[in-house]
């Protein structure tokens, strides 16, 4: 009696083992279906905005063309020595050329306020940048200026 017992609650088991494994892997199509509209929303969203971020730059692009032209920042020409510094948009009054010792320093502290539509934005920023002046180099001819969006001080040789 106590083996049929035993032989028939492990045949119930067998059965109802299985069973009840795939009912845990069932899934629910629809709760499926209703992610997935989610998701395709979602990035339908994060698509809209990247748009809207590209056109927002391609207008900057448009309106300051200058400050997307690439220069080299170094140039060894047979009579002087070409520095050049991006400035990104900042203005000649937030510039300060020095040259003292040797040695040639442009330093900048740039304070920025925007309000545009997508919020208000106040930046600082402080940049120094020296150079060594070379031995062959006729200081007192140093010359500096600002051609688009760069700084450029020119150092002609002896």
């Amino acid at each position: 009696m106590k083996n049929v017992f035993v032989s028939s609650a492990a045949a119930v088991l067998l059965v109802a083992l299985p069973l009840q494994a795939f009912e845990m892997f069932d899934i629910d199509i629809n709760k499926r279906i209703d992610r997935n509209k989610a998701l395709i929303q979602q990035y339908k969203e994060a698509v809209s905005k990247l748009e809207k971020e590209n056109k927002y730059m391609l207008d900057q692009k448009a309106k300051h063309p200058e400050l997307y032209v690439k220069k080299p920042l170094f140039e060894n020409l047979k009579d002087k020595y070409i520095y050049r510094i991006k400035l990104n948009g900042a203005k000649s009054e937030a510039l300060n050329f020095m040259i003292k010792d040797n040695i040639v320093t442009l330093s900048m502290n740039m304070k920025r306020e925007e309000k545009n539509d997508y919020g208000y934005f106040y930046n600082s920023q402080y940049f120094s940048s020296s150079y060594a002046i070379a031995e062959d180099v006729q200081q007192e001819k140093i010359t500096h200026k600002i051609e688009g969006d760069y700084f450029t001080i020119e150092m002609p040789k002896k």
